[in-house]
């Protein structure tokens, strides 16, 4: 591993959170198809890797936004055009920071006739929270200012490592 980073959750610990919000997934949706949202682009490896334990049918499409100006969501992208009324939906991301888009995308997503609309998140920063939300599911908690790897970015970079890591503070 690169000096500069600092290992915060492993390989291992991501594959058996993984497993368990797979198992708690296909739970919630026993009897029902759901339809799968993955948020483009930190959510990609997580993704991958939870539908592939999911156990109930599924459709998955692809998601993408712009928050960054502004502070709101200022984009919204579905990458296969789909219909969302009388669907249960399973939002996918990779981080829950603000939530302010993510406040957004659920409104956004129940206003076109989502039969239920669910948020699961590889991380969660509930300090940094700027909106009343949480995560139906979500695989681990965290304070650290950025974390990176398993897909998460840290200036478009660091995506492929095994593990979520932090920069080195020194």
């Amino acid at each position: 591993m690169d000096q500069r980073n600092v290992e915060v959750f492993s390989a291992a610990q991501i594959a058996d959170r993984v497993g368990a919000l797979a198992g708690e997934i296909s739970a919630a949706y026993r009897e029902r198809e759901v339809t799968v949202l993955g948020v483009l682009e930190d959510s990609f490896m997580f993704l991958a890797d939870l539908l592939r334990r999911i156990d109930v049918p599924l459709r998955t499409t692809f998601l993408r936004y712009d928050h960054r100006s502004l502070g709101g969501v200022q984009d919204l992208q579905f990458i296969t055009p789909m219909e969302v009324g009388n669907r249960d939906i399973l939002l996918v991301e990779g981080v829950l920071e603000t939530g302010v888009p993510q406040e957004y995308l659920l409104k956004q997503l129940e206003g076109r006739g989502a039969t239920s609309v669910r948020l699961c998140v590889l991380i969660d920063k509930p300090e940094r929270h700027r909106v009343e939300i949480a995560p139906d599911w979500r695989a681990f908690e965290t304070t650290e200012d950025y974390v990176f790897g398993y897909g998460l970015g840290f200036q478009e970079r660091w995506r492929n490592l095994p593990f979520i890591a932090r920069p080195n503070k020194g």
